[in-house]
């Protein structure tokens, strides 16, 4: 690497000997991933969303957004989350960015493109909800993304593909990428979300990408419900999801990783401490 920063992040210093030594150990990230599964309690999520539709006359939150809401509080609180390797370094990222899929039309022939969402560290929920629909709408229209653009140009040239991606990787490795290319990647994101609820489907684990920086993965089931018992004895079904989370353990310790997914349910769960911007004495500097 000819600079040790980046245009998407900044070099991690003074780590512990054997934190800088884990990336010499496992060298990529699909041989550093571990997999999380959590069936996440949405029933109070469920009843927000209708309550706010309600008043304001229009579906402008979804329980999607919530739960995207939620991961970049998380990320806003627990930063270390936040981090990426490359070149055997840690980089601390220097936004929160979500990216996902969106689809055109949910029929079978509908185009997919990427969106990719930045949220302020100190933003609410309300401001969150309007950064996703925007990205949502921006997707599903007919206008092509900068990404859909770049591989579109680079497809109708022989060998572009091949030529386009070699010299990205090569930029990339010495952190020489220009930041237009890395802004409009999806996978140099903090997170990347797969939503198969919306789809009827149950979650699979994912891999991690090779290309790009993201260090999580999260898959999002179907809706279902299941019976939880009240200290009371008594018995009541609620309606959960089940999330599949992949996540290149090199970024940081288990028990950060505990403690960070017990703050991504809790909101979950208490949605409307979402609509505070987080207390900026819990956050981690």
């Amino acid at each position: 690497m000819i600079f040790i920063d980046r245009f998407d992040g900044r070099r991690v210093r003074g780590l512990p000997a054997f934190n800088a030594a884990i990336p010499y150990l496992m060298r990529r990230r699909n041989e550093s991933v571990v997999y999380f599964a959590k069936d996440i309690d949405i029933e109070n999520a469920m009843r927000f969303v209708r309550r706010k539709n309600a008043e304001l006359g229009e579906s402008r939150y979804s329980l999607f957004g919530i739960l995207l809401a939620a991961a970049a509080r998380t990320l806003a609180l627990k930063p270390r989350m936040n981090r990426f390797i490359h070149g055997r370094a840690f980089y601390q990222r220097n936004e929160i960015s979500i990216s996902f899929i969106v689809k055109k039309k949910l029929t079978e022939e509908a185009a997919e493109t990427n969106a990719k969402v930045r949220f302020r560290a100190e933003g609410d929920l309300h401001e969150a909800m309007e950064r996703i629909n925007a990205a949502i709408e921006r997707a599903r229209s007919d206008e092509p993304g900068p990404d859909d653009m770049e591989v579109e140009i680079a497809h109708r040239i022989p060998g572009g593909l091949a030529l386009v991606s070699f010299v990205f990787r090569l930029l990339d490795h010495f952190n020489l990428a220009p930041g237009w290319m890395l802004r409009n990647d999806p996978l140099y994101t903090s997170v990347y979300f797969a939503n198969l609820g919306s789809l009827g489907l149950d979650t699979p684990f994912h891999h991690l990408y090779e290309w790009g920086t993201a260090s999580l993965f999260v898959v999002m089931g179907r809706m279902f419900q299941k019976e939880i018992r009240r200290p009371d004895g008594s018995v009541s079904k609620r309606h959960f999801v089940n999330l599949k989370v992949s996540i290149d353990e090199r970024i940081g310790e288990g028990i950060y990783f505990a403690h960070a997914a017990s703050l991504f349910q809790h909101l979950v769960t208490h949605p409307e401490s979402l609509e505070l911007p987080p207390d900026p004495q819990s956050v981690e500097s």
